[in-house]
């Protein structure tokens, strides 16, 4: 495999595990109080919420359901199909 395609397959791996800490905090950010987040939430929180709060700025929460992270899995997933394929 040329190199190339090795640096897709590393950006498009890290990308997908992009998409699993959208998840995992989203699924925590739903069951855990944000004054009661451990440290490794913290740090996850850090990581994902930069991207998160500059969707919610171009899309609001819609009947006061914040889409955002919706929208984030979406755009990483295009994001991945366009570099993959």
């Amino acid at each position: 495999m040329p190199i190339s395609g090795s640096l897709i397959q590393v950006l498009a791996a890290m990308l997908r595990l992009y998409s699993l800490m959208i998840v995992v905090y989203a699924l925590i950010s739903w069951v855990m109080h944000e004054q009661h987040y451990p440290p490794a939430v913290r740090w996850l929180q850090s990581m994902v919420e930069p991207v998160l709060s500059r969707i919610r700025k171009v899309i609001p929460p819609i009947g006061g359901i914040d889409v955002s992270v919706v929208a984030a899995l979406l755009l990483i997933e295009m994001i991945r199909s366009f570099i993959l394929y």
